[in-house]
């Protein structure tokens, strides 16, 4: 059997150390994202307002991102990626530290539109700064451990973030993010050399592949389902709280199942969408996302607060974590055959779907807060379904005649492309 090493996994030579560098800064983004989650409750009690107000520190971010991301990659796409990243890490940084300090509520949300903006420059300068220090044999495990930095974020830096922000508050939970991008920053600025930009897609043409048939309704079931999934998981403190009593230090054993079972959705959902078409791939995760989603509604509400509902809420949170992340990849693999060459465009349009998808999320969750657990499990579940409803219809009216021919650049397509959630 065959060594797993470093080496495997990484680009060799010179462009190791950047790479490990550049996915460090996306594990500090994917971070940054992901980790107020487990924090919300205790900064709406810190800043003086309640916990759906609160809530919207997480739209207000991911809407940021969805509009900013196209915007930025056509403003920025003539400077050097070694500037375009050193500026947005520093910018990033700046952010957080700002969020740790912030000492109201407005202070709070002009960090999180700041940390937004940055994050959307960071991490299509990322993937095209990896691809071009590779050599061409080696620039998939450089986008791949880019990107991953994004999943070890979800799957580590969740619960390490929320086990500081339950043992020192949320301040700390910001200051530990400060504190790796600051590293991120400081060993791309000593490793990383001056990279002409590969260019980016404009407006224009962005708009016009998200006209091409079949792209509109993939896009749409994408930040349905993404509603869905952020619904639930942009409040699960509150609910692991409510429903089950789980509070406190035992909120990172809650995040750290729905990581693991993430990472290894991610890994499954490769296999499966080499073994069957993406769109059966799409639905059966997003028919299982639904199916899961009306099972922890229903444990809530049955089953009260103590040890039964922890231990039976984590197992669903666990099927719900490996069954829910793996229609994002199948998507991707969708638009990429419904776009055609132009494929990498449609790629990037589909991490804004992300992000519009959780912006309205955290709105929709805070409005069924009032309704209890039970309530905000089953919004999650009709968002899905209607994506599940979606993708049925979208399948039928769109069929590529064959597969797709990636006309750009690794480089070109990594340079509009943005992050998504898990599959990345």
């Amino acid at each position: 059997m065959a060594k797993l090493s470093l080496g495997a996994l990484l680009p060799g030579g010179s462009a190791r150390k950047p790479v490990l560098l550049l996915a460090l800064g996306s594990f500090a983004l994917g971070t940054d994202s992901f980790v107020i989650s487990g924090v919300l409750p205790e900064l709406g009690d810190g800043l003086g307002v309640s916990l759906g107000t609160a809530g919207l520190l997480i739209t207000v971010f991911s809407a940021v991102y969805a509009v900013g991301a196209p915007v930025l990659a056509v403003a920025t796409g003539r400077v050097s990626r070694r500037k375009v990243l050193i500026g947005s890490l520093t910018v990033f940084v700046l952010a957080n530290l700002l969020a740790a300090v912030a000492v109201g509520y407005p202070l709070m949300m002009a960090a999180r539109v700041i940390a937004a903006l940055s994050a959307a420059v960071y991490m299509p300068a990322a993937t095209a700064a990896a691809a071009a220090v590779s050599a061409p044999e080696e620039r998939g495990r450089a986008l791949s451990a880019v990107l991953g930095g994004l999943t070890m974020a979800n799957a580590l830096g969740v619960p390490l973030g929320t086990l500081v922000g339950q043992s020192a508050g949320w301040r700390g939970t910001f200051a530990l993010v400060t504190v790796i991008g600051a590293i991120a920053l400081a060993g791309i600025l000593r490793t990383l050399d001056d990279i002409p930009s590969p260019g980016v897609a404009s407006l224009r043409q962005r708009v016009a592949v998200a006209k091409v048939r079949g792209v509109p309704s993939t896009l749409l079931a994408t930040a349905l389902a993404m509603c869905g999934v952020f619904v639930l998981f942009g409040y699960l403190a509150w609910f692991f709280d409510r429903a089950a009593g789980v509070h406190g230090g035992m909120l990172t054993v809650i995040y750290l199942i729905s990581g693991v079972a993430a990472v290894v959705s991610n890994l499954a959902a490769g296999w499966m969408i080499d073994h069957m078409p993406p769109t059966r791939v799409a639905a059966i995760s997003m028919g299982g996302l639904t199916v899961a989603s009306l099972g922890m509604a229903l444990m809530a509400g049955l089953i009260g607060p103590g040890i039964g509902a922890a231990i039976a809420l984590s197992a669903g949170l666990a099927a719900w974590s490996l069954i829910g992340w793996l229609f994002n990849p199948a998507q991707q693999q969708r638009l990429l055959a419904a776009a055609g060459p132009r494929g990498p465009i449609a790629l990037s349009l589909n991490s804004s779907a992300i992000y519009a998808g959780q912006a309205v999320a955290g709105v929709l969750g805070g409005l069924a807060l009032g309704g209890g657990p039970a309530a905000l499990a089953l919004v999650a579940a009709g968002c899905v379904a209607v994506a599940v409803v979606l993708l049925g219809v979208s399948h039928v009216r769109t069929r590529p005649a064959g597969p797709p021919t990636l006309a750009e650049s690794p480089a070109g397509a990594a340079g509009t492309s943005g992050p998504a959630v898990a599959a990345k």
